[in-house]
């Protein structure tokens, strides 16, 4: 039967019996994920400037590039220069040291230790903001996750701080604003680098992290390299 014909007595038999014809559209194969931030984008202490501000500081910055470590002596034992202090201070007086309350702040699933007022965790989470990954924490392994400075010390001490007094430098070592918990990995890695010498392996990070270096850098008038003040607008660039 030629196809014309089909067609025409379809439409009769359809007039005939009063039915419809209902078109149903089968869903098609499921688009691409919605694209998600990192883990770690946009994880900062709190008081960290935001891009802008960060640039505008970053401005204002000392430009000098790094005197001698001579004298920087982190040890705490005998006859060493201990310049920092000893690991760890709890210089805001809340009755748990700082390394304690990083961990109260950066992890997740929190779990402390008994009669220690809420203090020591021994167990949590930590969306780590360097690397993106998540990793479980235990008390009985600490390592691995350490505490960054996100200046490093030895930075520190070569940009500014080995003029300043003890003190000084025992409140800047336990400065909320440069504490950042990490995998053992990424911090032996970062070691004592600045902006020009390393990145975060999570290159989502690499706004935020800028942004700490140039807030803790501002509140403390350490200077920066030539280099690493490329770098740090080379980051700032991404936010």
């Amino acid at each position: 039967m030629p196809r014309s014909a089909v067609v025409v007595l379809l439409a009769v038999l359809l007039a005939l019996t009063g039915c419809g014809v209902e078109w149903r559209l089968e869903p098609g194969p499921p688009g691409p994920p919605e694209p998600t931030a990192s883990v770690g984008q946009g994880d900062v202490p709190a008081g960290t400037l935001d891009p802008a501000a960060a640039a505008s500081s970053l401005a204002s910055l000392p430009v000098a590039e790094k005197t001698s470590l001579d004298g920087y002596d982190r040890g705490c034992g005998d006859g060493e220069g201990c310049v920092f202090g000893p690991a760890w201070s709890d210089v805001d007086r809340n009755g748990c040291h700082q390394r304690n309350d990083v961990l109260h702040r950066d992890l997740t699933e929190v779990e402390v230790r008994e009669g220690t007022q809420g203090c020591v965790v021994i167990a949590g989470v930590l969306d780590d903001p360097y690397t993106g990954r998540t990793v479980p924490f235990a008390k009985s392994y600490a390592a691995e996750v350490p505490i960054d400075h996100v200046v490093p010390l030895a930075a520190a001490w070569v940009q500014g701080a080995a003029g300043w007094s003890a003190d000084q430098r025992r409140v800047f070592a336990n400065d909320l604003a440069n504490l950042m918990a990490t995998t053992r990995s990424e911090n032996s890695s970062k070691g004592d680098s600045t902006a020009d010498e390393w990145v975060p392996s999570d290159p989502a990070y690499g706004c935020s992290y800028a942004t700490v270096v140039v807030t803790v850098k501002s509140t403390y008038a350490l200077s920066v390299t030539p280099a690493e003040s490329r770098a740090l607008q080379s980051l700032l660039a991404t936010c």
